[in-house]
């Protein structure tokens, strides 16, 4: 069972890594999101701070990442974003 936890811990590390650079819309760093401040630290640094969480954590970022991707594609396809 860890084997697989570590698996998913490290498949969703991976996803999330692309994350780490910039938001996938806009490719810039909202204020809001919550890897704002990672986003400012050095690639060593990132990794070892996705390296700390847990898979849970990760779990956490990859939702919210999804409804908040979701959520901006809507708002620009209603007219009501940016």
């Amino acid at each position: 069972m860890k084997t697989v936890t570590h698996a998913r811990s490290t498949a969703l590390r991976d996803q999330l890594r692309v994350l780490a650079a910039a938001c996938p819309f806009g490719e810039d760093n909202p204020g809001d999101c919550p890897l704002f401040m990672l986003r400012q630290m050095k690639p060593r640094e990132r990794w070892q701070w996705f390296s700390r969480l847990d898979e849970a954590d990760l779990s956490y970022l990859a939702a919210y990442h999804h409804i908040c991707l979701t959520t901006k594609v809507r708002m620009m396809a209603s007219g009501d974003g940016n």
